[in-house]
């Protein structure tokens, strides 16, 4: 059974590297501190720079960082991909297999083979 992962670690790896809320925020260039603090509580998302930000400072690839907040998005993308699979694959013309829509259905079923626990849908 899979463990449910937090929506962020930015406490942990905060604490793991005995750095104060003030001293963070410093670095990663926030205002203050409770910028900080909203980040940990998983109150708010941050900026695409200020998780590039906390990438740089703890080491640590954003995926690992914001982990569930990764794996809600990884979810959501997967079953609209599908969603959009199973669409373009109604309107594939047998006899056009050079088409726009033909393009399409292929890249995407690539995509989704390159993803686990993906189920393709068949032309």
């Amino acid at each position: 059974m899979a463990t449910r992962r937090l929506p962020n670690y930015l406490r942990t790896y905060r604490k793991h590297s005995g750095l104060s809320q003030s001293e963070l925020s410093f670095l990663m260039r926030l205002k203050d501190k409770s910028e900080l603090s909203r980040y940990e509580g998983n109150d708010r998302q941050p900026s695409l720079r200020t998780a590039l930000a906390c990438q740089e400072v703890y080491g640590k690839p954003i995926s690992e960082l914001f982990a569930g907040l990764s794996d809600s998005v990884a979810r959501d993308s997967r079953n609209r991909m599908k969603r959009l699979q199973t669409r373009l694959q109604a309107n594939i013309e047998p006899q056009r297999t050079g088409s726009r829509i033909m393009q399409k259905f292929q890249w995407i079923s690539h995509r989704l083979l390159e993803m686990p626990n993906f189920k393709l849908v068949s032309a």
